[in-house]
């Protein structure tokens, strides 16, 4: 059997990569990606071969395929030649969704024609991703395994780190794609700015020594300096993502607070002290979070909170031949 991969964006690549290296040998894959791009560094870290993205028709059509599977997110929509051409041909499709945000407008909603960029399947890794994609109507929502955040969880428990006094908030460019989704930076009332402002001017309730700023990938520090000059009593360090290893930076941290990203998730499954934080009065909670680590004003923080969350990971999702069997419809 040969089956297309295509993505982008971290974290619908992160899942893709991991489950192609859990069955490499079991059928003939053949990667493409933007050369840079999350999806090419991924793939370089699990050595798996990939062609750069060209011109897909061309591509997928030199291959006699069986099955696409692509990935979703905001930062680039190179995808979608692929499933473009599969859709013509009636090649079965699989979107494969990450975290639990957005997900209708990966496909482009609520543009007119959103539809069309649609899977003929939806892969989902989790109970609450399931639901929504099913709330949705997102086209034949599956369950799949997490092989990324499995082995993910797994080495990080063999990964000893000293534990320190600090306050990690992982941003996230919630104005970058509040305004590229909805037209306006500040639909959901808030901006990661603002946000670290007030975690800033609470920051006595944390009982922390330190605040680090982890940045998104896709994130400078300039804005970030500049707002944190107006707190000289406050010691501040901006760690770059592409330099600072994320495990490390989670198992050490006293606290880890952050908007809706899957490394606040991940800290928990790794049972650190989380806050899921959204000052905002029109975005709902998405991570599966219990309800007390979930804070619209940090003036409700209180000392219980730094205490660990634990988070069980739950064996979820069907295995791979019969994944193959459902999308391919073979006998």
């Amino acid at each position: 059997m040969r089956i297309a991969v295509v993505s982008h964006d971290a974290g619908s690549s992160e899942l893709l990569c991991a489950l192609v290296k859990e069955y490499q040998e079991y059928v003939s894959w053949h990667i493409f990606a933007k050369i840079p791009s999350p999806m090419a560094t991924i793939c370089e870290r699990h050595a798996l071969t990939f062609s750069p993205i060209g011109n897909a028709d061309e591509q997928l059509e030199a291959l006699h395929l069986d099955l696409l599977l692509f990935g979703t997110g905001w930062q680039d929509k190179c995808e979608r030649p692929y499933v473009a051409y599969c859709q013509a041909q009636s090649i079965p499709t699989v979107a494969f969704l990450d975290h639990w945000t957005n997900y209708r407008e990966r496909f482009g909603y609520p543009q007119k024609g959103w539809e069309k960029n649609l899977g003929d399947f939806t892969a989902v890794h989790d109970e609450k991703g399931y639901s929504l994609a099913v709330s949705l109507k997102l086209p034949n929502p599956l369950k799949l395994p997490n092989y990324y955040l499995q082995n993910l969880i797994k080495d990080a428990r063999k990964h000893p780190v000293s534990a320190s006094n600090h306050l990690l908030f992982l941003s996230e460019p919630t104005d970058a794609v509040a305004e590229r989704t909805y037209g306006d930076p500040l639909y959901w009332g808030f901006t990661q700015y603002t946000a670290l402002q007030e975690i800033l001017e609470h920051f006595a309730r944390f009982a922390c020594q330190t605040l680090i700023i982890r940045l998104h990938p896709s994130e400078t520090s300039s804005n970030y300096e500049s707002l944190c000059q107006r707190y000289p009593h406050i010691r501040v360090q901006i760690h770059d993502a592409h330099s600072e290893d994320l495990i490390d930076e989670l198992l050490s941290a006293k606290l880890v607070i952050g908007f809706d990203t899957m490394a606040l998730y991940i800290a928990a499954l790794l049972e650190k002290p989380v806050i899921s934080y959204l000052p905002s009065a029109t975005r709902d909670f998405l991570l599966p979070l219990p309800s007390e680590r979930q804070l619209k004003d940090l003036g409700d923080f209180h000392p219980e909170l730094l205490t660990p969350c634990p988070l069980p990971m739950d064996e979820f999702g069907i295995d791979f031949a019969s994944f193959l069997q459902i999308v391919t419809k073979a006998d």
